[in-house]
C-alpha cells in the first residue's frame, strides 16, 4: 500500500562537498559538529544530480524495498505525478531547486543560459558528447537556471556588466599597457566593447597580466572613491586563488555587490557573475547548467558562454521584496519574473499560525532560525534550522507556528507580480 502524500514530508538533504565550500556553517546551521570537510551546498530538490529524499510514513512503503527509508524525490514524481506536483502542473519535475550554499572563497566567473540556449546545446551534446556525466559536457540539462540569492551573512558577489564607461574608469586606473586598447573601446564602443575585452582576457591567461594587475592594484587601492578601492581590494584576494587568471580584473567592470543578511539578488540567463564569499539561501530553475570562464579549476568552455553573455549593463541592486504585515508576523515576498520559483521568508512570532499558501502547488518550507511546526490535519514536522519539509500538491491547509524564520520556496503562475 502506498504511503499517502496528503501532509507535511521530511526532505533529507544532499551535501555537496565543492571545495570552495566553508567548513562550519552548514554544519552549524544544522546543529552538528564540524566534520572537517568542505560542505558547500545542501540541495533540497528532485534534479537527478543530487535528489533529496522524501520521508514518508515510517513501516509505509512506496515501491519495492523503500519500506522505512527515504524515497528520491525524483523517484516519488516520477511514480506520483498528480500527488506531488498537481494536476495542474505544466512539467513532469519540480520546477525549483532550493539550496543552502556557503563559500569561504570566489566562485568561477559563470553564466547560465535561456530556454532556447539550454535546450538547443543540451541536444548537440547528447547526440556527440555522450553521457550527461562525463567531464567534456557543458550541458547538464535542457532547461535554464534564473537564481535568487537570499543571504543568510553578509554576502559579496559579482553580477553584471558595470556600465562601460565606469569599466573603463576603473581598467585605466591600473595603467596597465595590456589593457590601454580594451579601455579605449569602452570608451568609445560601449557596451559592444565587452565581448572583446573577455576575448582579450583570456588571450592573456598564463602571461604577466595578473601579476601586473594585482601591484598595480595594490597601488590603486588607497585612491579613488570607495567603489573603486573596494573593487582593487577584491583584485588581489580573487587573485590569491587564481594567481594566474586575469580574470582576476573581474571587479572592475562586473558589479561589485554586497548583500546584508535578509536582502537578495536576482540573476537571470546570460548574465556574468560569481559569488565571492558569504552563506545564502539559493533558489533557482531545476537545472545545473554552468558555462564558465575562468577563475576555476573546472571545465571552461569560454566559446559557448561568451556567445550566450548579455552584453549590456545590468543593474546590480538587491531585488526589492514586498513586505507584508500579518497577525502572525511578517512576511517578505522575494517574486523575480520568472514563473519557475517565487521566495516568502516568513518571520513568525508565535502568537497565530500561518497558511502556507498557494495551495495546489508543490511546495517546499526551509527553516532558518527557531523551531517551527508545520502541520496540517493529516500529520505534522517539527523543523529546527536547516531541515525543510516537502509540502505536496494534495497537502491541503498546511500551517506553520513558531517562533522562528521559514523559507517557503514555490512555482509562481504570475511573475513579477
Amino acid at each position: 500500500m502506498k504511503a499517502p502524500l496528503d501532509r507535511p514530508l521530511r526532505l533529507v538533504p544532499q551535501v555537496r562537498h565543492y571545495d570552495w565550500g566553508t567548513r562550519d556553517f552548514i554544519p552549524r546551521l544544522c546543529g552538528r559538529e564540524p566534520a572537517g570537510r568542505p560542505e558547500a551546498e545542501l540541495w533540497f530538490g528532485a534534479h537527478a544530480d543530487a535528489p533529496a529524499g522524501v520521508v514518508l510514513e515510517a513501516g509505509s512503503a512506496d515501491g519495492p524495498g523503500d519500506t522505512g527509508r527515504p524515497v528520491p524525490l525524483d523517484r516519488l514524481i516520477a511514480d506520483r505525478r498528480s500527488e506531488v506536483l498537481g494536476p495542474g502542473a505544466s512539467a513532469d519535475v519540480l520546477p525549483f531547486l532550493t539550496k543552502i550554499l556557503s563559500a569561504s572563497r570566489p566562485l568561477s566567473i559563470q553564466a547560465h543560459p535561456d530556454r532556447e540556449q539550454a535546450r538547443r546545446g543540451f541536444a548537440a551534446e547528447t547526440s556527440g558528447a555522450g553521457p550527461v556525466t562525463q567531464a567534456n559536457r557543458t550541458y547538464r540539462d535542457p532547461n535554464h537556471k534564473p537564481e535568487l540569492l537570499y543571504a543568510l551573512t553578509p554576502f559579496s558577489a559579482l553580477s553584471g556588466f558595470r556600465p562601460a564607461a565606469e569599466a573603463a574608469r576603473l581598467l585605466a586606473a591600473l595603467g596597465l599597457e595590456q589593457l590601454e586598447s580594451s579601455v579605449r573601446r569602452l570608451e568609445s564602443e560601449g557596451a559592444a566593447a565587452y565581448r572583446p575585452l573577455l576575448e582579450t582576457l583570456r588571450r592573456h591567461t598564463g602571461t604577466d597580466l595578473a601579476s601586473n594587475a594585482v601591484d598595480a592594484a595594490a597601488r590603486a587601492s588607497t585612491e579613488g572613491d570607495p567603489d573603486c578601492r573596494d573593487a582593487m581590494h577584491w583584485i588581489a584576494r580573487i587573485a590569491g586563488h587564481h594567481p594566474d587568471d586575469p580574470l582576476v580584473v573581474a571587479p572592475l567592470f562586473l558589479h561589485l555587490v554586497h548583500l546584508e543578511p535578509g536582502q537578495a539578488l536576482f540573476t537571470g540567463p546570460g548574465v556574468p557573475h560569481s559569488y565571492l564569499e558569504g552563506s545564502a539561501m539559493e533558489v533557482m530553475a531545476n537545472s545545473d547548467n554552468v558555462l564558465r570562464l575562468g577563475l576555476t579549476s573546472k571545465r571552461v568552455d569560454a566559446g559557448e558562454l561568451l556567445d550566450i553573455l548579455v552584453y549590456e549593463a545590468a543593474a546590480g541592486t538587491p531585488l526589492e521584496p514586498r513586505v507584508d504585515e500579518q497577525p502572525w508576523g511578517t512576511r517578505t515576498c522575494f517574486r523575480p519574473p520568472v514563473e519557475d520559483f517565487r521566495l516568502d521568508v516568513l518571520q513568525l512570532d508565535g502568537t497565530d499560525e500561518a497558511f502556507l499558501q498557494p495551495q495546489g502547488h508543490a511546495r517546499i518550507a526551509l527553516a532558518l532560525e527557531g523551531e517551527l511546526e508545520v502541520r496540517n490535519s493529516f500529520g505534522t514536522e517539527t523543523l529546527r534550522p536547516g531541515q525543510a519539509a516537502l509540502l505536496p500538491a494534495v497537502a491541503r491547509t498546511v500551517t506553520a507556528t513558531g517562533p522562528g524564520t521559514l523559507a517557503l520556496t514555490t512555482s509562481d503562475p504570475r511573475p513579477g507580480g
